[in-house]
């Protein structure tokens, strides 16, 4: 990634070490940061300032809709996003799209995990590869097609997702980010089609008739985990991140403001937590995600957290005597015995209710954001040899807590970004303030006692909407 204007956290700059271990090959799976950031920030809502959309690239979209629609035979809509309940002797077919394979130990994983919860559903009467065939009790099938390693090409996922419409699914899942694009076109072509998209939001957003966003509030999870490094009494952590953009951005927030309560009640000072981040331009790459590990390692982190969507850092953490890794996204135990704990996304339930919701014919689109009180989030993998029964104790009640009703991003709160001039501005939640949900999906600036280039700036600066801590 290139950025015009670099500053740093704390009084150093990046030692003259990294350039051993730079990340400069091309990213496989890329996202122009800025782009991204100005095409978020133009588009958070109603309550922020707002801009058209290039009038050409308006007018292309639209003469393709047309022309595509034009040359299609005239389908019949779902009345505000319904589909009539399914019939006993007519199978209902859900596909699932996934970027890469379900073996990736990260991501992918996670997914399937989540889809084969659906055999709950039912008896599973046949089974092909990842796909699979469930008789409700009623009668009803329900018919599961897992399309793996479709890939990051907008045009191999409307490829693959109309050869998945041509054979007659019903409802549709694209659970990367990438599918975006090409399920929002769809669901304009086939209106009598549903379909669902993982971690667009608020780029990609419900068009209220056929077309849902889900994704899971991750941050949740990470201020957990980075309590429990806090109060373990490690100081220090190096990080491997993907991208500069607002996902992982308040990811690490979330960490680092778990690490300076879990270092307050340890009787340390929260002021010297330390989170180094080493940006790797991927979700996933193994070679990077290695190098990023060990660089960090030789700088004399003791703590690495993986935040890329497979264990490979966490994995290289192990390989040192007295190093620990903290996992993220599906447990890492099987592959870095040394991780304190990973904070595990578990897709299913909202799989379940989804699917379920379209048999029955109670499917509406929405735009879905779940945490630890739906379940989205798991702590898990558990080690303990490391973590004490009572700091495990102290961190369960704290997801306790959130799934409650309590907010980490809450003031007082002090950090700082780019503004759009390139220059470093000052950022402050007041007390009694806390950051609303369009304020951490949009978030392109870090709190205090992260160490890292700052994202890429918004085009209209930082601002925020803020809401009441009662809220």
């Amino acid at each position: 990634m290139a950025v015009a204007s670099v500053a740093f956290w704390g009084t150093r700059a990046f030692p003259a070490k990294e350039e051993a271990y730079a990340l400069n090959a091309a990213p496989l799976h890329s996202v122009d940061t800025a782009i991204f950031t100005n095409y978020m920030w133009e588009n958070r809502g109603s309550s922020m300032r707002t801009r058209n959309v290039s009038s050409i690239a308006l007018v292309i979209t639209l003469l393709t809709v047309f022309l595509v629609a034009a040359s299609q035979p005239a389908l019949a809509p779902l009345a505000a996003g319904q589909m009539p309940p399914a019939e006993v002797g007519k199978p209902f077919k859900v596909a699932f799209l996934m970027a890469d394979s379900p073996t990736d130990r990260g991501w992918n994983a996670a997914h399937y995990r989540g889809i084969e919860q659906l055999k709950t559903l039912g008896e599973v009467v046949e089974s092909n590869n990842l796909s699979f065939t469930v008789k409700l009790s009623d009668g009803r099938v329900l018919e599961v097609s897992v399309i793996e390693k479709v890939g990051y090409s907008d045009s191999d996922i409307e490829r693959v997702l109309r050869s998945v419409l041509e054979k007659g699914s019903q409802l549709v899942f694209g659970t990367w980010w990438d599918s975006q694009g090409a399920l929002s076109r769809l669901a304009e072509e086939r209106p009598d089609v549903l379909f669902e998209h993982c971690s667009g939001y608020p780029l990609t957003k419900s068009n209220g008739r056929n077309l849902s966003t889900y994704f899971i509030k991750q941050e949740q999870g990470d201020y957990v985990a980075g309590y429990v490094v806090g109060r373990l009494g490690h100081k220090a952590v190096g990080l491997v991140g993907t991208f500069p953009i607002p996902e992982p951005v308040r990811g690490i927030n979330g960490f680092t403001l778990g690490l300076q309560r879990g270092l307050k009640e340890a009787g340390l000072d929260p002021a010297d937590a330390e989170v180094r981040v080493v940006w790797i331009n991927s979700w996933l790459d193994a070679q990077k995600e290695q190098m990023a590990a060990d660089g960090l390692m030789a700088e004399g982190y003791k703590v690495i957290r993986q935040m890329a969507d497979t264990p490979y850092s966490s994995q290289a953490a192990c390989q040192e005597e007295d190093v620990v890794a903290v996992g993220y996204g599906t447990d890492v135990t099987p592959y870095a015995p040394c991780s304190l704990v990973t904070n595990e996304w578990n897709w299913g339930d909202y799989y379940v209710e989804r699917v379920q919701a379209a048999l029955d014919g109670t499917w509406k689109a929405h735009d879905w954001w779940g945490g630890f009180e739906a379940g989205a989030i798991v702590m898990t993998g558990w080690n303990e040899k490391s973590v004490p029964a009572d700091v495990r104790a102290a961190a369960e009640a704290i997801a306790a807590d959130i799934k409650a009703g309590f907010e980490p991003f809450c003031g007082p709160l002090t950090g700082a970004g780019l503004g759009a001039d390139g220059k470093t501005v000052a950022i402050t939640v007041p007390a009694g303030k806390c950051l609303s949900d369009m304020d951490l999906l949009t978030q392109q600036w870090f709190v205090d006692g992260v160490k890292s280039e700052y994202p890429p700036a918004p085009p209209d600066g930082h601002i925020l909407e803020l809401k009441d801590a009662a809220e």
